[in-house]
C-alpha cells in the first residue's frame, strides 16, 4: 500500500513539474514569436524603403529607373557626392570630439557649469519680470541681480575669470553651431578660444571668484525667499527654479576649488595639439577643397540609409527571395513600385481558382463580337471622313459619332463586362499584390451587378445604345444620300449603318448566353476573390512547438512614394 502512495506520489510530482513548464512556455514562447515576426516585418519594410530610395537617387543621376539590385547598388556606393558628404561628416565629427575633450577638462567643465548656471538665472529673471512688477522692492532687487550676474563677463577685479568665461562660452557655442561655419574656419577659431584660454588660466583669481560667486548666490537665495513670501508663488514657480540653478552654480564653484590647475594645462595643450594636426589635415591635399564646405555633423536619413545599403537589403528575410523591382510607364509618367515577395506565389494561385469558373463565360464572346462590329463601323466612319472632308454637315456627324463609338465604356453593362475580362486575364499574369489588390477591389461590385443583370436579362442600357447608334448610322447614311456629289465620289462612299446591323443579333446572343449558373458563379467568385483577399493581407500561421503559431504575411509594397502599410 505505501508503495503505491509513493508511485503515485512521483507521477504526482512529474505532473506538476510537467505543468509548471508548459505555463512558463505559454508566456515566454508567445512573446518571443511575435518579437520575431515583429522584427522580420521591421527588416523587410526598412529594405523595401532603402530599394526605394535608391532607386530615386538613380533615377535622379540618369533619369531612369533601374531593375538590375547590382547596378544600383554599384551607382549608389561609387557616387562621389554620397561620399564627399560621408567624409564631410566624419571630419565635422572629428573636430568635434576635440572640442568635447577640451569642455571635459575640469576646470573648463566648471567654468562653463557656472556660466550656464547664471545665465539660467538670468533667464529666469528676465522671464518672470511680469510678476515681479508687482512689487517695486523686488523688480529693482531683480535688475540689480541681473547687473551683478553680467558683471562678470568684465569684472575688474577678477579679469581672467571673465575672459576664460567668455573664451569658454565662445567655444561651446562654436561646438553647437558648427555648421554655421567652414571647417577651416570653425577649427582656427576653436584654435585661438583654446590658446587664449590656456593663456589665462594660469592666472585665474580662484578665490576672488568664488567669493564673487557665493555673493551673488546668497543674494539669490535672499531673493527667493522674498518672493516666496508674496503671491507670485501662486501663478509661478520661479523661486524654486532660482534655487536649483543656484544649487547647480554653488556645486560647480566648490568643485572648481578642487581641480588642479597644472594638469587641466596640460591636457589643453594636449588637445590644441590635436586641433592643429587636424588643421593640417584639413589642409592636405586631400582634404582642402572638401574642408572648405560648412561643417555636416550628421547625414540626412536618405544619405544615411544609401550609405548602409549592401546586398542583405535585396532578399526579404522572411523566404530569401528578391524583392520586386516594377517600372511602369502610363500616360508620357514613370511610376515604380518595390514590394515585397513573400508567400505572392500562394496568395496569386488562390485568385486564380477563385476566377477559373469566369474563363469562358459566354457573355465574354458575344460582348467581343460587338466590339469587332464597332471597330468595323468605326473604320467606314473613318474612310468616309477622309473621303468626305469637304462636306462640313455629313464630317461633323461622323467626328461626332466615332466620339461616342470611343466612349462606349459609359454604358455600364459593357464597361462592367469589359472590366471582368480584363481582371480574369489579368489574375493569370499578375501576381502582385501592389497590382491584385486595387483590382480585386474595383471588380467586386461589378461582379454582383453583372450576376444580378444575368439573372434578370437586363441589358437595357446597352439595348438603348445600340438602338442610338443604329438611328444615328442610319440618318448620317440618308444625309449623305441627299448630298450632292460627283458620282466617282459617291462611288468611294460606303454605308455606315451596314456594317452595324449584326449588332441587334449580338444583343440576342448576348441573352440567351444568360444562365443562373454564370449569375451563381459571378457572385461566388466574388465572395472568394473578398476572402482570399482579406486572408492575403493577414497571412498565413505556421505551427511551431506543436502548440503554437507564427504568422507569415506579405510585408507590403511602395508604389510612387506611398507604403502599403501606412495606407492600411
Amino acid at each position: 500500500m505505501a508503495a503505491k502512495e509513493s508511485r503515485g506520489s512521483i507521477i504526482l510530482e512529474i505532473l506538476i513539474v510537467l505543468m509548471a513548464l508548459l505555463l512558463v512556455a505559454v508566456i515566454l514562447v508567445p512573446d518571443r514569436i511575435w518579437k520575431e515576426e515583429n522584427q522580420i516585418t521591421t527588416t523587410c519594410r526598412n529594405n523595401l524603403n532603402a530599394l526605394y530610395e535608391a532607386e530615386q537617387f538613380y533615377y535622379r543621376g540618369n533619369d531612369a529607373y533601374t531593375d538590375s539590385l547590382d547596378l544600383l547598388l554599384n551607382y549608389v556606393h561609387t557616387d562621389s557626392g554620397l561620399i564627399q558628404r560621408q567624409q564631410l561628416v566624419s571630419l565635422t565629427r572629428s573636430m568635434i570630439q576635440v572640442f568635447n575633450n577640451v569642455l571635459a577638462i575640469p576646470v573648463v567643465e566648471k567654468i562653463a557649469g557656472i556660466s550656464q548656471g547664471m545665465y539660467e538665472i538670468s533667464g529666469d529673471l528676465m522671464g518672470n519680470d511680469r510678476y515681479f512688477r508687482r512689487y517695486e522692492d523686488l523688480q529693482a532687487r531683480s535688475m540689480e541681480l541681473m547687473r551683478e550676474i553680467g558683471r562678470l563677463d568684465s569684472s575688474a577685479t577678477i579679469p581672467n575669470f571673465s575672459h576664460l568665461k567668455v573664451y569658454i562660452d565662445s567655444l561651446t557655442s562654436l561646438r553647437d553651431e558648427i555648421s554655421d561655419f567652414p571647417l577651416q574656419n570653425g577649427i582656427l577659431k576653436a584654435i585661438a578660444f583654446v590658446d587664449t584660454i590656456i593663456s589665462y588660466l594660469p592666472r585665474l583669481e580662484l578665490e576672488q571668484v568664488v567669493g564673487e560667486v557665493n555673493t551673488i548666490l546668497g543674494d539669490v537665495d535672499a531673493f527667493g525667499k522674498q518672493v516666496k513670501k508674496t503671491d507670485i508663488v501662486k501663478v509661478s514657480s520661479v523661486a524654486d527654479r532660482l534655487n536649483k540653478f543656484s544649487g547647480r552654480v554653488r556645486t560647480n564653484i566648490n568643485q572648481l576649488q578642487t581641480v588642479s590647475l597644472d594638469q587641466d594645462l596640460q591636457r589643453l595643450e594636449v588637445e590644441k595639439q590635436h586641433l592643429t594636426e587636424l588643421h593640417q589635415k584639413f589642409l592636405s591635399p586631400d582634404y582642402f577643397m572638401l574642408s572648405q564646405r560648412y561643417a555636416l555633423t550628421s547625414l540626412g536619413e536618405t544619405d544615411s540609409i544609401l550609405l548602409n545599403l549592401n546586398e542583405d537589403n535585396f532578399h526579404c528575410p522572411d523566404d530569401g527571395q528578391l524583392y520586386i523591382i516594377r517600372i511602369d510607364s502610363a500616360e508620357g509618367a514613370r511610376h515604380l513600385t518595390v514590394e515585397c515577395p513573400n508567400l505572392l506565389d500562394v496568395f496569386s494561385q488562390k485568385f486564380r481558382e477563385d476566377v477559373a469558373p469566369l474563363q469562358n463565360l459566354q457573355l465574354f464572346g458575344a460582348v467581343n463580337q460587338l466590339d469587332t462590329v464597332i471597330v468595323q463601323t468605326k473604320a467606314v466612319l473613318d474612310e468616309n471622313r477622309k473621303n468626305l472632308r469637304r462636306y462640313t454637315d455629313i464630317l461633323l456627324d461622323i467626328k461626332e459619332l466615332l466620339v461616342e463609338f470611343d466612349n462606349i465604356e459609359s454604358v455600364l453593362f459593357y464597361r462592367y463586362t469589359k472590366d471582368l475580362e480584363n481582371f480574369v486575364d489579368l489574375v493569370q499574369k499578375e501576381k502582385q499584390l501592389s497590382v491584385l489588390k486595387p483590382a480585386i477591389e474595383d471588380i467586386l461590385n461589378p461582379m454582383d451587378t453583372l450576376a444580378t443583370r444575368i439573372e434578370t436579362g437586363n441589358i437595357r442600357d446597352l439595348e438603348e445604345k445600340v438602338t442610338y447608334f443604329e438611328k444615328k448610322l442610319t440618318r448620317l447614311d440618308s444625309l449623305i444620300e441627299a448630298t450632292r456629289m460627283p458620282r466617282r465620289l459617291r462611288k468611294k462612299v460606303k454605308l455606315n449603318a451596314e456594317v452595324f446591323q449584326n449588332a441587334q443579333n449580338i444583343l440576342g446572343q448576348i441573352k440567351s448566353s444568360f444562365n443562373n449558373t454564370d449569375a451563381q458563379n459571378l457572385r461566388e467568385a466574388s465572395s472568394k476573390l473578398e476572402k482570399d483577399l482579406l486572408n492575403a493581407l493577414e497571412g498565413i500561421k505556421e505551427r511551431v512547438h506543436v502548440i503554437f503559431y507564427k504568422k507569415h504575411i506579405n510585408h507590403g509594397f511602395i508604389k510612387d512614394g506611398e507604403k502599403s502599410w501606412e495606407m492600411e
